[in-house]
């Protein structure tokens, strides 16, 4: 799944009001369950949105002890032809804060909010609704400390114990963010909703839908993980797939040929030669830009490589940075390492969630699948490593039973996603009978960098309009296209 950026609504996090970034706030056994509270919206927010405080049981089954904050932010329908039913976003991760992604979102600009209140509400565990904060990289002043493992289990323990003072680690789970949902539903007196989730969200949209059913109008899924996606699961083999199709996709185009003639063998060069021991780059440091060296491993590289194929931007460079790795500069990878890294990461509700929904349940024999890939099977000793550590929430009971549903459903998958692919989208489907898929051409887990999206943009707005599939026109989505690979120049 995706790992976040905290960039974007950095003024939304330092000013929130019920939860701050080391938890000292966050929670309390003297709130109001079920109470709402509106508040004075902080400067980054849209000038128009409503901002609200929900609070809510952390331990929903024994509903007694510590009360948590859900964060709330409402913009509300332009025009005076208002549709009872809002939409509501579901972020991505498991731990991406809806509010962060809420300044940059397309919905916002696209028509949808003449008619429709938008609503952005933090998942327990993310944003400002106790968010699990972890620093898993850093300091800033030692850049080699970026390039530490995906999850370094000493800054693993040494969050899960900073973290349990405030916060029951067994409660942050789908199912509990699930009611969340539904109360916040409640509170703001809709009586339907309309669900966008992306990534990790829609297994939260899905599971609405499973336990919510008729309070929803239309849901639309984006990068579908199915009840039956264990992560880390298959990250290998879907990268492996996604790699090759890009490369392939290289050859077939004259300017990348060109650029690459070897590019496959460039990429098998690279992660053979990383076999032997790590690598040296240089990078910029992140506050002064000074030059720094720094060692990098192969499944650092390997991680970097996957992240990149996420966007179609990303994985247009993909065949650059693989060609100058070949010859010696790895430089351009650790850039983009370090550049992710240090823009946060998903921290403890990632581990909440994957330790007690997904890492349990890989199955036997995902070792063997994945060791042939780049990719390795790094992920999964990382994640098993570290779920050893971490709390353990209830067992699902919704793993491998697919939802069954008539409510419309609009499925769209990246065709060259290495996280969520078009095969899942498929998969859900089968149980959705009013539901429709759409592959987006040249996709990656985010479209972002192709051209042409507007046609996808149309179809939701359409969906949602009318409230079905039925005659809706993908024809448009022939029109996608990729950006140009990078050939030269700025890496």
């Amino acid at each position: 799944m995706l790992r976040r950026g905290q960039a974007t609504l950095l003024g939304i996090l330092a000013l929130a009001v019920v939860a701050c970034r080391d938890g000292t706030a966050a929670g309390s056994e003297t709130a109001t369950p079920g109470l709402l509270v509106q508040e004075t919206c902080p400067a980054p927010v849209r000038p128009d949105a409503r901002c609200s405080t929900m609070f809510v049981h952390e331990n929903r089954t024994r509903r007694s002890g510590r009360v948590i904050p859900l964060r709330v932010v409402v913009l509300p329908a332009r025009t005076d032809g208002r549709a009872a039913d809002p939409i509501f976003f579901l972020a991505g991760g498991p731990g991406q804060a809806a509010t962060e992604v809420m300044q940059a979102h397309a919905f916002v600009e696209a028509g949808l909010r003449d008619r429709y209140d938008l609503v952005y509400v933090d998942q327990r565990g993310t944003g400002g609704s106790n968010a699990l904060t972890c620093e898993f990289y850093g300091p800033p002043w030692n850049v080699q400390s970026y390039f530490e493992p995906f999850l370094p289990i000493g800054r693993v323990r040494e969050c899960r114990d900073r973290l349990s003072a405030r916060a029951d680690l067994t409660q942050y789970t789908t199912a509990s963010s699930v009611d969340d949902l539904d109360d916040v539903r409640r509170a703001l007196r809709y009586d339907r909703i309309n669900v966008l989730g992306g990534s990790y969200g829609t297994r939260l949209a899905m599971e609405y839908v499973r336990r919510y059913e008729p309070n929803v109008r239309t849901v639309i899924l984006e990068g579908v993980a199915t009840p039956t996606t264990h992560m880390p699961e298959n990250f290998g083999v879907l990268a492996q797939q996604a790699l090759d199709a890009l490369l392939d996709e290289c050859v077939s185009v004259p300017e990348c040929e060109s650029a690459f003639p070897s590019i496959r063998e460039d990429a098998r060069a690279v992660f053979t030669r990383l076999e032997e021991a790590p690598v040296r780059a240089k990078v910029s440091h992140p506050g002064s830009g000074q030059a720094v060296d720094v060692s990098i491993t192969r499944e650092q590289v390997a991680e970097t490589i996957r992240y990149m194929t996420y966007t179609s931007y990303g994985a247009a460079r993909v065949p650059l940075v693989l060609h100058a790795a070949s010859r010696g500069d790895y430089s351009p990878i650790a850039e983009s390492m370090l550049r992710r890294r240090a823009s946060g990461t998903f921290d403890g509700l990632y581990l909440s969630i994957t330790c007690a929904e997904d890492v349990p349940y890989v199955s036997a024999d995902a070792e063997e699948r994945e060791a042939g890939t780049y990719l390795g099977t790094y992920r999964l000793r990382e994640q098993r490593a570290a779920c050893a550590e971490w709390p353990r929430g209830a067992a699902p009971d919704w793993i491998g039973r697919p939802v069954t549903a008539k409510v419309p459903v609009l499925i769209i998958s990246g065709a060259l996603d290495p996280a969520t692919p078009p095969a899942n989208g498929l998969a859900v489907a089968k149980t959705l009978p009013n539901s429709l898929h759409v592959t987006i051409p040249f996709g990656g887990h985010s479209p972002a960098g192709l051209t042409g999206l507007e046609c996808i943009q149309r179809l939701k707005v359409t969906f949602i309009e009318r409230g079905s599939v039925e005659g809706l026109d993908t024809s448009c989505v022939s029109s996608i296209r990729r950006p140009s690979f990078a050939v030269a120049g700025n890496h």
